[in-house]
Protein backbone atom coordinates (compact mmCIF):
# COMPACT_ATOMS: atom_id res chain seq x y z
CA UNK A 1 0.00 0.00 0.00
CA UNK A 2 2.43 1.86 0.92
CA UNK A 3 4.53 1.48 -2.33
CA UNK A 4 1.39 2.39 -4.31
CA UNK A 5 1.06 5.98 -2.36
CA UNK A 6 4.38 6.47 -2.83
CA UNK A 7 4.64 6.01 -6.46
CA UNK A 8 1.73 8.38 -7.24
CA UNK A 9 3.14 10.79 -5.10
CA UNK A 10 6.04 11.34 -7.42
CA UNK A 11 4.32 11.12 -10.56
CA UNK A 12 2.04 14.06 -9.49
CA UNK A 13 4.29 16.81 -8.66
CA UNK A 14 4.75 19.40 -11.09
CA UNK A 15 7.67 19.25 -13.51
CA UNK A 16 8.90 22.93 -12.83
CA UNK A 17 10.36 21.15 -9.59
CA UNK A 18 12.05 18.65 -12.06
CA UNK A 19 13.72 20.94 -14.11
CA UNK A 20 17.22 22.60 -13.58
CA UNK A 21 17.52 25.95 -12.02
CA UNK A 22 20.31 27.31 -14.41
CA UNK A 23 19.20 28.06 -17.99
CA UNK A 24 22.02 28.07 -20.78
CA UNK A 25 20.21 31.70 -22.43
CA UNK A 26 22.21 34.40 -22.18
CA UNK A 27 20.54 38.00 -20.31
CA UNK A 28 19.03 39.90 -21.37
CA UNK A 29 21.09 43.53 -21.14
CA UNK A 30 18.93 46.36 -20.06
CA UNK A 31 20.03 48.94 -22.27
CA UNK A 32 18.64 49.01 -25.89
CA UNK A 33 21.06 47.30 -28.55
CA UNK A 34 21.92 50.22 -30.32
CA UNK A 35 22.80 52.18 -27.09
CA UNK A 36 24.88 49.23 -26.54
CA UNK A 37 26.50 49.53 -29.68
CA UNK A 38 27.34 52.91 -29.51
CA UNK A 39 28.84 52.62 -25.86
CA UNK A 40 31.31 50.05 -27.22
CA UNK A 41 32.65 52.20 -29.79
CA UNK A 42 33.33 55.26 -27.81
CA UNK A 43 35.13 53.22 -25.14
CA UNK A 44 37.47 51.39 -27.83
CA UNK A 45 38.14 55.41 -29.40
CA UNK A 46 38.91 56.57 -26.42
CA UNK A 47 41.62 53.45 -25.64
CA UNK A 48 42.86 53.91 -29.31
CA UNK A 49 43.45 57.56 -28.58
CA UNK A 50 44.96 56.90 -25.07
CA UNK A 51 47.22 54.46 -26.70
CA UNK A 52 48.64 56.70 -29.56
CA UNK A 53 51.03 59.24 -29.34
CA UNK A 54 50.04 63.20 -29.32
CA UNK A 55 51.56 64.55 -32.59
CA UNK A 56 53.91 67.74 -32.32
CA UNK A 57 52.19 71.09 -33.40
CA UNK A 58 53.03 72.01 -36.66
CA UNK A 59 55.96 74.66 -36.73
CA UNK A 60 55.17 78.29 -37.23
CA UNK A 61 56.20 79.89 -40.13
CA UNK A 62 57.91 83.41 -40.10
CA UNK A 63 56.44 85.69 -42.25
CA UNK A 64 58.38 86.73 -45.39
CA UNK A 65 61.08 89.21 -45.42
CA UNK A 66 60.28 92.67 -46.52
CA UNK A 67 62.79 93.22 -49.38
CA UNK A 68 63.65 96.52 -50.05
CA UNK A 69 66.81 97.15 -52.96
CA UNK A 70 68.09 100.14 -52.44
CA UNK A 71 70.80 102.28 -54.70
CA UNK A 72 73.60 104.48 -53.73
CA UNK A 73 74.14 107.87 -55.41
CA UNK A 74 78.19 107.31 -55.68
CA UNK A 75 80.51 104.74 -54.41
CA UNK A 76 80.11 103.82 -51.21
CA UNK A 77 81.16 106.49 -48.94
CA UNK A 78 81.37 107.68 -45.08
CA UNK A 79 78.04 109.90 -46.44
CA UNK A 80 76.08 106.55 -46.05
CA UNK A 81 77.26 105.31 -42.49
CA UNK A 82 73.44 105.91 -41.75
CA UNK A 83 72.56 103.21 -44.62
CA UNK A 84 74.86 100.73 -43.41
CA UNK A 85 74.73 101.33 -39.93
CA UNK A 86 70.73 100.57 -39.97
CA UNK A 87 71.35 97.20 -41.65
CA UNK A 88 74.91 96.52 -39.54
CA UNK A 89 73.11 97.46 -35.91
CA UNK A 90 70.38 95.40 -36.60
CA UNK A 91 67.73 98.21 -36.90
CA UNK A 92 65.75 96.11 -40.00
CA UNK A 93 65.76 92.56 -38.70
CA UNK A 94 62.77 93.13 -35.88
CA UNK A 95 60.38 94.25 -38.73
CA UNK A 96 61.64 91.49 -41.09
CA UNK A 97 63.49 94.64 -43.77
CA UNK A 98 66.30 92.80 -45.65
CA UNK A 99 67.76 95.57 -47.42
CA UNK A 100 69.64 95.49 -50.40
CA UNK A 101 72.48 97.92 -50.83
CA UNK A 102 73.70 98.39 -54.91
CA UNK A 103 76.71 100.68 -56.15
CA UNK A 104 75.34 102.23 -59.04
CA UNK A 105 77.63 102.03 -62.45
CA UNK A 106 76.75 105.32 -63.64
CA UNK A 107 76.20 108.43 -60.92
CA UNK A 108 73.31 109.08 -63.01
CA UNK A 109 71.08 106.08 -62.92
CA UNK A 110 69.72 105.71 -59.64
CA UNK A 111 66.81 108.38 -60.15
CA UNK A 112 66.20 106.54 -63.18
CA UNK A 113 65.95 102.83 -61.95
CA UNK A 114 63.75 104.03 -59.06
CA UNK A 115 61.41 105.81 -61.78
CA UNK A 116 61.31 102.68 -64.27
CA UNK A 117 60.66 100.33 -60.83
CA UNK A 118 63.82 98.35 -60.61
CA UNK A 119 64.79 99.89 -57.38
CA UNK A 120 62.72 100.60 -55.03
CA UNK A 121 64.83 103.51 -53.29
CA UNK A 122 67.76 105.22 -54.36
CA UNK A 123 69.88 108.20 -53.02
CA UNK A 124 70.17 111.44 -54.81
CA UNK A 125 70.67 114.95 -54.02
CA UNK A 126 67.49 117.15 -53.91
CA UNK A 127 68.30 119.74 -57.45
CA UNK A 128 68.19 116.27 -59.03
CA UNK A 129 64.79 115.55 -57.83
CA UNK A 130 63.53 118.97 -58.89
CA UNK A 131 64.80 118.24 -62.29
CA UNK A 132 63.60 114.65 -62.51
CA UNK A 133 60.19 115.67 -61.69
CA UNK A 134 59.94 118.24 -64.54
CA UNK A 135 60.97 115.75 -66.63
CA UNK A 136 57.50 113.74 -65.34
CA UNK A 137 59.81 111.07 -63.71
CA UNK A 138 57.52 109.40 -60.67
CA UNK A 139 59.67 110.05 -57.91
CA UNK A 140 59.37 111.69 -54.56
CA UNK A 141 61.52 112.08 -51.43
CA UNK A 142 60.94 110.16 -48.55
CA UNK A 143 63.92 110.95 -46.31
CA UNK A 144 67.05 113.13 -45.53
CA UNK A 145 70.11 111.81 -44.45
CA UNK A 146 72.32 115.48 -44.80
CA UNK A 147 70.36 118.30 -44.93
CA UNK A 148 73.62 120.47 -46.80
CA UNK A 149 74.77 120.66 -49.93
CA UNK A 150 78.08 118.38 -50.47
CA UNK A 151 78.90 119.42 -53.61
CA UNK A 152 81.45 122.33 -54.38
CA UNK A 153 83.98 123.86 -57.03
CA UNK A 154 87.63 122.33 -56.10
CA UNK A 155 90.75 123.56 -57.34
CA UNK A 156 94.31 122.75 -57.28
CA UNK A 157 96.33 125.42 -55.14
CA UNK A 158 99.00 124.92 -57.27
CA UNK A 159 96.74 126.42 -60.15
CA UNK A 160 96.67 130.05 -58.91
CA UNK A 161 92.77 129.91 -59.47
CA UNK A 162 91.39 132.29 -56.68
CA UNK A 163 88.67 133.82 -57.95
CA UNK A 164 86.05 132.60 -60.20
CA UNK A 165 86.15 134.68 -62.94
CA UNK A 166 89.73 133.32 -63.17
CA UNK A 167 87.95 129.69 -64.65
CA UNK A 168 87.57 132.05 -68.02
CA UNK A 169 88.36 129.58 -70.83
CA UNK A 170 89.34 126.83 -68.13
CA UNK A 171 88.58 122.80 -68.36
CA UNK A 172 85.73 122.48 -65.79
CA UNK A 173 85.42 118.30 -64.99
CA UNK A 174 82.08 117.27 -63.24
CA UNK A 175 80.24 114.05 -62.50
CA UNK A 176 76.48 114.66 -62.89
CA UNK A 177 74.97 117.26 -65.12
CA UNK A 178 73.08 118.65 -62.21
CA UNK A 179 76.50 120.34 -61.16
CA UNK A 180 76.05 122.23 -63.72
CA UNK A 181 73.19 123.47 -63.76
CA UNK A 182 71.79 125.23 -61.66
CA UNK A 183 74.99 124.36 -59.44
CA UNK A 184 77.77 125.09 -61.97
CA UNK A 185 76.08 127.85 -63.58
CA UNK A 186 74.60 129.84 -61.00
CA UNK A 187 78.38 130.16 -59.63
CA UNK A 188 79.80 131.23 -62.62
CA UNK A 189 77.08 133.86 -63.33
CA UNK A 190 78.47 135.67 -59.73
CA UNK A 191 81.48 136.29 -61.73
CA UNK A 192 79.59 137.43 -64.47
CA UNK A 193 80.38 134.33 -66.43
CA UNK A 194 78.02 131.60 -68.19
CA UNK A 195 79.02 128.04 -69.43
CA UNK A 196 79.96 128.62 -72.57
CA UNK A 197 82.77 130.62 -70.97
CA UNK A 198 84.53 127.20 -69.72
CA UNK A 199 84.67 124.00 -71.86
CA UNK A 200 83.42 120.81 -69.68
CA UNK A 201 84.14 117.53 -69.43
CA UNK A 202 82.57 114.65 -67.89
CA UNK A 203 85.00 112.92 -65.42
CA UNK A 204 81.95 110.58 -64.18
CA UNK A 205 83.75 108.83 -60.49
CA UNK A 206 87.22 110.03 -62.07
CA UNK A 207 86.80 113.59 -60.03
CA UNK A 208 89.89 113.36 -57.99
CA UNK A 209 92.37 111.94 -60.29
CA UNK A 210 90.79 114.00 -63.36
CA UNK A 211 92.31 117.39 -60.94
CA UNK A 212 95.38 115.37 -59.88
CA UNK A 213 96.91 114.68 -62.95
CA UNK A 214 95.92 117.93 -64.32
CA UNK A 215 93.21 116.58 -67.18
CA UNK A 216 90.92 119.18 -65.88
CA UNK A 217 91.79 123.18 -64.17
CA UNK A 218 88.87 122.44 -61.89
CA UNK A 219 85.82 119.76 -60.70
CA UNK A 220 82.51 120.70 -59.42
CA UNK A 221 81.01 117.87 -57.99
CA UNK A 222 82.32 115.17 -55.22
CA UNK A 223 81.97 114.41 -51.89
CA UNK A 224 82.31 116.83 -49.28
CA UNK A 225 84.83 117.20 -47.02
CA UNK A 226 85.62 113.85 -48.41
CA UNK A 227 87.53 115.36 -51.72
CA UNK A 228 89.93 117.78 -50.11
CA UNK A 229 91.30 114.95 -48.29
CA UNK A 230 91.39 112.40 -50.95
CA UNK A 231 93.13 114.85 -52.91
CA UNK A 232 96.03 115.71 -49.96
CA UNK A 233 96.36 112.01 -49.79
CA UNK A 234 97.87 112.17 -53.37
CA UNK A 235 99.70 114.94 -52.78
CA UNK A 236 97.58 117.64 -53.91
CA UNK A 237 96.62 120.80 -51.43
CA UNK A 238 93.37 122.45 -52.92
CA UNK A 239 91.14 125.29 -52.95
CA UNK A 240 86.75 124.88 -52.62
CA UNK A 241 83.97 127.29 -53.49
CA UNK A 242 80.97 127.23 -51.91
CA UNK A 243 78.05 127.22 -54.35
CA UNK A 244 75.62 128.06 -51.26
CA UNK A 245 77.71 131.20 -51.18
CA UNK A 246 77.96 132.06 -54.63
CA UNK A 247 73.86 132.54 -55.13
CA UNK A 248 72.67 128.70 -54.99
CA UNK A 249 69.95 128.32 -52.10
CA UNK A 250 70.82 125.91 -49.54
CA UNK A 251 69.26 122.21 -49.95
CA UNK A 252 68.92 118.58 -48.63
CA UNK A 253 72.77 117.67 -49.95
CA UNK A 254 71.45 113.76 -49.98
CA UNK A 255 68.30 112.36 -49.89
CA UNK A 256 66.03 108.95 -50.40
CA UNK A 257 63.75 109.26 -53.12
CA UNK A 258 61.46 106.24 -53.99
CA UNK A 259 58.63 105.44 -56.65
CA UNK A 260 55.46 107.91 -55.95
CA UNK A 261 53.25 105.34 -57.82
CA UNK A 262 54.26 101.98 -55.07
CA UNK A 263 54.22 104.56 -52.17
CA UNK A 264 51.23 103.66 -50.93
CA UNK A 265 51.55 99.79 -50.99
CA UNK A 266 55.70 100.65 -49.34
CA UNK A 267 54.89 103.34 -47.24
CA UNK A 268 55.42 100.58 -43.53
CA UNK A 269 58.24 99.65 -44.56
CA UNK A 270 60.06 102.69 -45.57
CA UNK A 271 58.70 103.83 -42.75
CA UNK A 272 60.30 101.28 -40.66
CA UNK A 273 63.16 101.72 -42.83
CA UNK A 274 63.44 105.63 -41.98
CA UNK A 275 63.16 104.90 -38.64
CA UNK A 276 65.71 102.67 -38.64
CA UNK A 277 68.26 105.22 -40.53
CA UNK A 278 67.04 107.47 -37.48
CA UNK A 279 68.70 105.65 -35.14
CA UNK A 280 71.96 104.44 -36.44
CA UNK A 281 72.01 108.44 -37.20
CA UNK A 282 71.58 109.48 -33.68
CA UNK A 283 74.31 106.02 -32.46
CA UNK A 284 76.95 107.33 -34.61
CA UNK A 285 76.41 111.13 -33.76
CA UNK A 286 76.59 109.50 -29.90
CA UNK A 287 79.60 107.38 -31.05
CA UNK A 288 81.25 108.44 -33.52
CA UNK A 289 84.62 106.77 -32.74
CA UNK A 290 82.35 102.83 -32.44
CA UNK A 291 80.89 104.06 -35.00
CA UNK A 292 83.75 104.08 -38.05
CA UNK A 293 84.97 100.79 -36.37
CA UNK A 294 81.48 99.50 -37.46
CA UNK A 295 81.35 101.10 -40.57
CA UNK A 296 84.40 99.74 -41.77
CA UNK A 297 83.89 96.34 -40.71
CA UNK A 298 80.72 96.58 -42.46
CA UNK A 299 82.21 98.24 -46.26
CA UNK A 300 86.20 97.92 -45.37
CA UNK A 301 86.35 99.79 -48.98
CA UNK A 302 85.84 102.94 -47.05
CA UNK A 303 89.00 102.40 -44.77
CA UNK A 304 91.04 105.56 -45.84
CA UNK A 305 93.39 107.53 -44.22
CA UNK A 306 91.25 110.22 -45.83
CA UNK A 307 87.84 109.06 -44.81
CA UNK A 308 89.16 108.89 -41.36
CA UNK A 309 90.22 112.06 -41.78
CA UNK A 310 87.24 113.70 -42.91
CA UNK A 311 84.47 111.66 -40.42
CA UNK A 312 84.67 114.14 -37.33
CA UNK A 313 83.70 116.88 -40.14
CA UNK A 314 81.07 114.77 -42.09
CA UNK A 315 79.26 113.42 -38.98
CA UNK A 316 78.20 117.19 -38.16
CA UNK A 317 75.94 117.11 -41.30
CA UNK A 318 74.01 113.87 -40.88
CA UNK A 319 70.32 114.68 -40.18
CA UNK A 320 69.33 114.26 -36.81
CA UNK A 321 65.47 113.70 -38.24
CA UNK A 322 65.80 111.99 -41.33
CA UNK A 323 61.67 112.09 -42.18
CA UNK A 324 61.52 115.53 -41.14
CA UNK A 325 60.49 117.84 -43.92
CA UNK A 326 61.57 121.68 -44.78
CA UNK A 327 58.83 122.57 -47.00
CA UNK A 328 60.15 126.58 -47.30
CA UNK A 329 63.35 124.95 -48.80
CA UNK A 330 61.47 122.67 -51.23
CA UNK A 331 59.47 124.89 -52.58
CA UNK A 332 62.00 127.68 -52.32
CA UNK A 333 64.16 125.71 -54.71
CA UNK A 334 62.18 124.97 -57.21
CA UNK A 335 60.99 128.63 -57.55
CA UNK A 336 64.43 129.05 -57.81
CA UNK A 337 64.62 126.82 -60.80
CA UNK A 338 61.51 128.60 -62.56
CA UNK A 339 62.97 132.05 -62.05
CA UNK A 340 65.92 131.01 -63.85
CA UNK A 341 64.34 128.97 -66.77
CA UNK A 342 65.50 125.54 -65.60
CA UNK A 343 62.31 124.37 -64.93
CA UNK A 344 59.12 125.30 -66.80
CA UNK A 345 56.11 124.48 -64.39
CA UNK A 346 55.93 124.92 -60.65
CA UNK A 347 55.11 121.82 -58.83
CA UNK A 348 53.68 122.10 -55.11
CA UNK A 349 55.63 120.38 -52.63
CA UNK A 350 53.32 117.55 -51.93
CA UNK A 351 54.87 116.85 -55.32
CA UNK A 352 57.93 116.70 -54.73
CA UNK A 353 58.46 115.62 -51.16
CA UNK A 354 56.60 113.91 -48.39
CA UNK A 355 56.73 113.27 -44.37
CA UNK A 356 56.69 109.59 -44.48
CA UNK A 357 54.87 109.41 -41.09
CA UNK A 358 51.87 111.70 -42.19
CA UNK A 359 48.64 110.13 -42.49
Amino acid sequence: MMSVLRYLLLTSLPLFFLEPVFSSEPVASSAAPGEASQSRASQTAALEASQREIAPPEPIVPPPKRELRLVLDWYPGPQHAPVYLAKALGYLETDDIELEIVTPADPSVPSKLVAASRADLALTRQPRLHLDIAEQKPLIRVATLIDSPLALLTVREDSKITDIAQLAGKDIGYAVEDNLSPSLSTLLEDAELVLDDVSLKDVDFDVVQALVQQRVDAVIGGQRPMLAEQLSREGVLSRGFLIEEHGVPAYDGLILIANRNHLQRQRETIQHLVTAIERASLWLVNHPEKAWQRLVEVEPSLDTPANRRAWPALIRRFSLSPAGLDSHRYARFEKFLKDRGEIETLHPVSRLAVDIYAP
